[in-house]
């Protein structure tokens, strides 16, 4: 399905060409919890490069200065859109000062490396799993990536893939006979993790874990009864999920991680995707009944909103109509994308994500954003503060991790 450009109807806010630190200045309040985002230049440079990326929309500039050039890297790298950024700067032919034109390049090229050799492994993966009868699904990654105008140009990382519960045990010894591996243990509540090619894959038992034992029943059951939808990998057909479905969860994931500790652009980007080139697939009753079943419709919209007015999704191609109060949740979305950049690793003032000093500072995070999101998704967040949040204190209490 050929992607569809906006043409004249794309709306680009312009903001004050200024360069300065990437850090959001202006204040807006959300009820009594006030928070502060102003696109400065760099983000101004982000949005038009991928806008011209996603809708082929025009840029409004023609070349950078080296200063220029170094602030829009650094924050596409910290978004994790780089390849898109730096790909979408060589196709424009927007003029650069030699050394960085040589950086924009090496890393397009790199990222295009290591998404050949992400979806070998992940092709190695469906050839195990799907030639001996395992049911199983890859989901995230190198699946979404297909959906994007160059597949190469989305930033990779691991190989998420679920087996159902009959096929686990099985699609394990499978793996671990294929390729040798040694898999962990249950370390996670929902995967467990290996590496094959020096590339690392997470196989699920539970794709998605919620807090709520109703909502996390749901889940359960949606996923039990929907059929696996191919998908080509470098013509290679693989089991992913169906449209309907993989927008649900592609958003749940964005949403969780937003309410957690942060998301970057690229899964904005996916969820955008998803959305303009299943447009015609999606069951928007399905969506509707399944998002307001489990307490996230608003948080949908919401998400919607940012995908509309900043990354240039069509509105007609958005399954909800979109109200002031879903758009009022902009900035704070905003702030803690560009504060925190991918998974909010960025906000963190400690080296690694572990210790005391790290966990306190992650609960208080936390807290604000269940403040901050408490109107767009209750049953969830309820569940969180008064189940899982008591639970993880008690364990780090008595020295585990």
């Amino acid at each position: 399905m050929a992607l569809t450009p906006l043409g004249s109807t794309h709306r680009l806010i312009t903001p004050i060409l200024l360069i300065r630190p990437i850090r959001p200045a202006c204040r807006i309040s959300i009820s009594t919890i006030t928070i502060k985002f102003e696109p400065h230049f760099p983000f101004f440079m982000l949005f038009s490069l991928l806008h011209n990326e996603f809708w082929q929309t025009p840029l409004p500039f023609t070349s950078l200065n080296h200063q220029q050039f170094v602030v829009l890297q650094q924050a596409a790298a910290k978004q994790t859109v780089e390849g898109l950024v730096m790909g979408a700067l060589i196709r424009n032919n927007v003029k650069l000062e030699r050394a960085d034109a040589l950086t924009a390049y090496s890393r397009t090229m790199m990222i295009e490396q290591l998404n050949n050799k992400v979806s070998g492994v992940a092709k190695e993966l469906a050839g195990i799993l799907g030639g001996n009868g395992v049911d199983y699904r890859i989901f995230k990654g190198q699946t979404l990536a297909q959906l994007y105008p160059y597949p190469l140009a989305r930033t990779p990382g691991d190989i998420d893939f679920y087996c159902v519960p009959a096929d686990f045990t099985r699609a394990e010894h499978l793996l671990q006979q294929a390729w040798g591996i040694a898999l962990k243990g249950e370390e996670s509540e929902q995967h467990r993790e290996f590496t094959h090619r020096e590339v690392p894959l997470e196989m699920h038992f539970r794709m998605i874990k919620f807090n709520s034992k109703g909502i996390q029943a749901y889940w359960e059951r949606l996923l039990a009864d929907a059929p696996a939808e191919q998908i080509a990998i470098q013509g290679v057909p693989v089991a992913t999920l169906p449209p309907t479905l993989n927008v649900l969860y592609t958003f749940l994931h964005l949403y969780h991680h937003l309410v957690e500790l942060g998301v970057g652009l690229r899964q904005f980007c996916d969820l955008m995707m998803l959305l303009h080139r299943h447009r015609e697939q999606i069951d928007r009753h399905a969506l509707a009944q399944h998002l307001r079943t489990m307490g996230f419709y608003r948080a949908f919209c919401a998400i919607g909103s940012v995908l509309i007015d900043k990354l240039g999704l069509p509105a007609q191609e958005f399954p909800f109509a979109i109200s002031p109060g879903d758009a009022r949740y902009q900035p704070a979305v905003l702030d803690i994308v560009f504060t925190g950049g991918n998974f909010g690793k960025h906000m963190s003032t400690t080296a690694v994500r572990s210790g005391m000093r790290y966990n306190v500072e992650a609960t208080i995070r936390k807290l604000r954003h269940y403040r901050l999101f408490w109107r767009l998704s209750p049953r969830e967040i309820r569940a969180t503060i008064l189940k899982e949040m008591p639970r993880k204190m008690f364990r780090l209490g008595f020295g585990k991790r």
